[in-house]
């Protein structure tokens, strides 16, 4: 019998059913449902969330309810096979639709393959640390301890399916109601809300609310760390707004709509991004002592590989070797460039890829913080500055792939954290990610593409964008990309604003809180119609954990709060499609 005859039979051992064909088909369906609703979610929020939670209770669900079955580790799998597939969602959201919105010619397909060869590079590059960060540095993976916690209670597990069926149901009946005009009906509730006017306010004070009970579900989830971006937010929008008008910092003839539009692109925006940047450069420093242990530890994992825990090393190593070969042919072939340059670009990739990787999984491991954005930003702005002008399309392909990449290593991790928690076998949850994590960049990307031919004809015929600039869905994470792009092409980059903010964002780094320079800075170039009801979100989540306590939240509240998630994103995708079809307009 070979290794590998060996190996498989491992793998569908069953004496505790744990991978089963119902888990893995249950698995792809919810990672599947969670990418469609996650995409959306980050196209018109900028941020996304952990899936985990979702897929555990949904998995309960749809175990006991529908099968009358499931094992503590059979879900485990379930949510490990849904995370592993979602979890790519915001490293093609933040990235690629820059190219849709400034109307560059890409290759879909070659985006596709490099987007996959990260998403394996991801899981194999991470796989060898698993030791190292659970095993001797017992790392808490917050949001990997909290999904054992659910996989612990199968019975408070399909409670909370229902729940979530609930919250959805909710959801899709809202955005069906501010939806009535596009169905030719009269309308009865606005997509928005302006609270500007209504309360008096000055005009330049935008008050805006988007009717979204996505953003309020996903401003619960988030919790205190919501107030985060809440406060970026307000920030931006209702304190600097005003003091720079005070001021008279602003050019003369503006109305006070103008102003507000002119301060938030022209000053907040990239004060913003450069807290970002400034706040993950320190993350990175701050970090690394823990990576030094990593490193050194990475060499001992080769050799002492346990094969009866872990994924065999070889097959991670021609995995790996190959997903790095497709990413360099998918760098060469996606615009004119040489040979060189292309293997100049897959070994910045990988590198940095590598590197990312490790620093994004110890910050997840201790904080849940995972700060996407501002990896993929910087990959792209080195690479614009070391290939010329025109290689846009490569150097976006490679702050995707970088951005899927590390989104895996930290997501393998946390669930390698509740595996060991519930006692499952890491080989197993290693050995279906790397399956099935092809999965989740091709759904996003056919998510993206149908968002974004699905706009609306404006009222001289012209086809407007589905997402976008002075569209409904802002996709500002890709907003501000480009912004740094146009910047460093045109060689007018804001170097006091983007100093100014890198400089702030470091001393956020050092207040305790980690990545806190760097979600206020995503959060000031946010639009602040969504920021305001994941304020909201997070307000009601922090009220109800301390007046009917966490329990209470976790079995009630967390469940209503990802079924508005799912509900709304599933809808707007089935609009969008009628869209297409021509049924609504």
């Amino acid at each position: 019998m070979n290794s590998k005859t060996s190996f498989l039979k491992k793998i569908a051992n069953n004496h505790y059913p744990e991978v089963t064909p119902v888990a893995v088909i249950v698995g792809i369906l919810i990672g599947v449902v969670m990418t469609i609703s996650f995409s959306y979610a980050a196209l018109v929020l900028g941020f996304s969330t952990n899936g985990s939670a979702v897929a555990a209770i949904l998995g309960w669900g749809i175990l006991r309810t529908i099968f009358r079955r499931g094992t503590i580790v059979e879900n485990n799998i379930v949510q490990t096979i849904a995370s592993a597939i979602n979890t790519t969602t915001a490293g093609v959201i933040f990235t690629v639709p820059v190219l849709l919105i400034r109307g560059v010619e890409f290759n879909i397909w070659w985006i596709a393959i490099a987007c996959v060869s990260g998403s394996l590079m991801g899981v194999g590059f991470i796989i060898p640390l698993r030791k190292q960060m659970i095993d001797i540095e017992r790392l808490p993976f917050p949001s990997g301890t909290a999904v054992a916690s659910i996989l612990k209670a199968p019975s408070e597990g399909i409670k909370k399916a229902r729940r979530l069926i609930i919250g959805a149901a909710v959801a899709s009946l809202t955005y069906i109601i501010t939806q009535f005009p596009r169905m030719g009906l009269p309308m009865i509730f606005p997509e928005t809300i302006d609270f500007t006017h209504l309360l008096g306010m000055p005009e330049y004070i935008n008050n805006t609310w988007a009717v979204s009970l996505l953003g309020v579900g996903i401003g619960y989830l988030a919790g205190r760390n919501g107030l985060f971006v809440f406060s970026g937010g307000i920030l931006a929008y209702w304190l600097i707004t005003p003091l720079v008008i005070q001021l008279g910092w602003l050019p003369e003839g503006l109305t006070a709509a103008e102003q507000s539009a002119f301060i938030h692109d022209q000053m907040t925006r990239p004060l913003g991004i450069g807290m970002l940047v400034g706040g993950s450069i320190m993350g990175v420093a701050l970090t690394l002592p823990a990576i030094k242990a990593a490193f050194k530890n990475m060499w001992t994992a080769r050799l002492n590989n346990n094969k009866s825990d872990e994924l065999p090393i070889n097959i991670l190593l021609v995995l790996v070797g190959a997903a790095m070969i497709v990413f360099f042919l998918s760098a060469y072939f996606t615009s004119d460039i040489s040979v060189l340059n292309a293997g100049l670009v897959a070994l910045v990739g990988v590198l940095w890829l590598w590197f990312a990787g490790i620093i994004v999984s110890q910050a997840t491991g201790m904080t849940d913080w995972t700060p996407i954005s501002g990896m993929a930003l910087l990959a792209v702005v080195f690479l614009l500055y070391v290939l010329p002008a025109d290689q846009l399309v490569t150097a976006v392909l490679v702050g995707a792939t970088v951005s899927v990449a590390i989104a895996q290593c930290a997501d393998m991790m946390q669930d390698l954290k509740t595996g060991h928690l519930v006692g499952s076998r890491p080989y197993k949850q290693q050995f279906l990610q790397l399956l099935v994590s092809w999965i989740g960049p091709v759904t996003a990307l056919a998510v993206m593409l149908l968002i974004w031919h699905s706009g609306e004809i404006s009222a001289t015929g012209e086809k407007r964008p589905g997402f976008g600039p002075g569209t409904k869905i802002e996709a500002p994470q890709a907003t501000a990309l480009g912004m740094t792009i146009d910047s460093v092409i045109g060689g007018d980059v804001p170097k006091d604003k983007f100093l100014a903010g890198s400089i702030i964002g470091m001393l956020l780094s050092f207040s305790g809180i980690s990545g806190l320079g760097v979600i206020i800075g995503i959060a000031m170039y946010l639009s602040i119609k969504y920021i305001l009801p994941y304020g909201l979100g997070a307000m009601i989540s922090i009220y109800l954990k301390r007046r009917k306590g966490v329990a209470w939240s976790e079995k009630n509240a967390i469940p209503l709060a990802a079924g508005l998630i799912v509900g709304e994103a599933l809808l707007t995708i089935i609009f969008a499609m009628l869209k297409m079809a021509g049924v609504v307009s």
